[in-house]
């Protein structure tokens, strides 16, 4: 299925998943300022793009695109949050169109990036378990990939946690 092939807006209509200890919710604008700290810090930052860390306003760019291309393809990346504090944000799990990749389109990409403390506790594979099912079930797609830098340790152990296989 290319990009184009998504219907949007009745699948926002959706349940939000949850999983054991996530829920993964829609943004508000109190996100902003932890998911701006969390892309602030080095090591959350070292395997995306060219490493480099994010000011404020380009995290804030890149809230404003992830619910710009809800509006446009009907699914995305979701804020994540415990359960026992759904108020809180502590990065975004969910699934997207890689645009920023054109040799792998059409795709959907499930991803993740969360706070360095919550980190080692298996909340990245709950949070893309729970993607994946919305992926294969609401949305009904065939496949899903995910785009992880070759040395990032961490992510290849959540992929094959996940049952994906590097290609």
């Amino acid at each position: 299925a290319s990009s184009g092939d998504f219907a949007p807006c009745a699948i926002l209509r959706q349940p939000m998943p949850t999983t054991e200890r996530l829920t993964l919710r829609p943004w508000r604008p109190s996100d902003r300022a932890p998911f701006a700290a969390m892309n602030a810090d080095p090591e959350v930052m070292r395997y995306i793009r060219d490493g480099t860390t994010m000011t404020r306003a380009q995290s804030d760019e890149l809230v404003d695109a992830i619910e710009a291309h809800w509006e446009r393809h009907g699914f995305g990346l979701w804020c994540a949050a415990p359960r026992d504090d759904p108020d809180a944000c502590i990065g975004f799990v969910g699934l997207a169109i890689p645009s920023f990749l054109p040799a792998v389109l059409p795709a959907v990409e499930v991803g993740w990036r969360l706070a360095r403390p919550t980190w080692g506790r298996g909340l990245a594979t709950e949070g893309a378990r729970a993607s994946l099912a919305h992926a294969f079930g609401a949305l009904a797609l065939k496949s899903v990939i995910s785009i992880i830098a070759p040395d990032n340790e961490r992510s290849i152990r959540v992929a094959a946690k996940l049952g994906m296989r590097h290609e």
